[in-house]
């Protein structure tokens, strides 16, 4: 693919997992500076997740939206107080169809120019329902979006299974990733359903997990995750082969390696990240406190701890 280069990428978190606002700043990481009465309106921290980025190229300054939280509230609240314009989006993501990454999608909407329609690029399989059934008997319910309401809302729904290119090919979608290693299954107990009720059926692999890729100028690949339910290894094997740049400068999002299931594939995934050698790793949303805590005993130089209103300048 013919992905641009870029010559600035900001990343600013509207929704993740946590909230700290004692976290120092650095030359990469800028936390929010907060008003005075900041405690009256804080940030909020949830079980999910939604990122804007904004990319600077010759052609001039673009604005996307990656996923949009759980709340209907959270992201747009975030973007308010921490005074983020989303006006100028012009495309919004989705990396998967759970409600955790979709469920602000029609508040968020209101923050963005009403005039025009605003593509919503997603998989197909984003409109199934889904359940996990965990190993203590308990089943979490992630039902999935209302297509007209998304279309009344002002969103141009785009269903992509491959990959693209938006904001002018400075970013590209990469549709299905390719499962290519032997240690990142999917997630053995979910499943999923066609709107309208009937039988769950057996899905472990959510085949609409996509993520996005950007390349800084001189650096090498961005990728950023929702969940990384295709496992975050072959999501940047696949960022790799797509875009035929052997860099890894950094990788931001969700890793999913928390919980009993996941957990054992921490030290493979760790190994496989230091391989890979990226510059930078922010471990967010579902990747769990034990593999935080072993990528930053593993990769110290590369780890960044995030929070809700962080912005990475890269």
């Amino acid at each position: 693919m013919q992905l641009r280069e870029v010559e600035n990428a900001v990343v600013s978190c509207l929704v993740d997992n946590n909230v700290d606002i004692t976290l120092p700043s650095n030359e990469t990481a800028r936390r929010p500076y907060l008003a005075k009465n900041w405690y009256k309106r804080p940030l909020i921290a949830e079980h999910g997740f939604s990122v804007a980025v904004t990319v600077k190229s010759s052609a001039g300054k673009r604005i996307i939206l990656f996923d949009s939280g759980l709340d209907p509230m959270t992201a747009a609240h975030n973007a308010e107080v921490l005074g983020f314009d989303l006006s100028d989006c012009e495309a919004v993501i989705s990396s998967h169809g759970h409600i955790d990454h979709a469920g602000g999608l029609l508040n968020i909407r209101k923050r963005m120019d009403k005039k025009r329609p605003v593509p919503l690029v997603l998989h197909k399989d984003a409109f199934r329902n889904r359940m996990v059934k965990f190993q203590d008997g308990r089943k979490v319910n992630l039902p999935a979006q209302n297509r007209s309401w998304l279309t009344k809302a002002g969103y141009k729904i785009t269903e992509r299974n491959s990959h693209s290119l938006w904001a002018d090919a400075n970013i590209l979608v990469t549709g299905e990733i390719a499962r290519t290693n032997n240690f990142e299954k999917g997630f053995p107990n979910h499943y999923s359903g066609a709107d309208g009720g009937g039988e769950m059926e057996y899905d472990p692999l959510i085949k609409d997990d996509q993520a996005i890729i950007l390349n800084i100028k001189d650096k090498g690949l961005l990728v950023i995750t929702g969940c990384g339910h295709a496992g975050v290894v072959n999501t940047l094997n696949y960022a790799k082969d797509l875009t035929g740049q052997d860099r890894i400068y950094a990788v931001i999002g969700g890793m999913h390696l928390t919980g009993g299931i996941f957990e054992p594939l921490i030290p493979r995934t760790v190994e496989e990240l230091g391989r890979l050698r990226p510059k930078f790793v922010v471990p967010c949303h579902c990747s769990g406190l034990k593999a935080m805590a072993e990528i930053a005993r593993r990769l110290p130089d590369a780890f960044m701890q995030n929070s809700v209103g962080t912005s990475y300048i890269f």
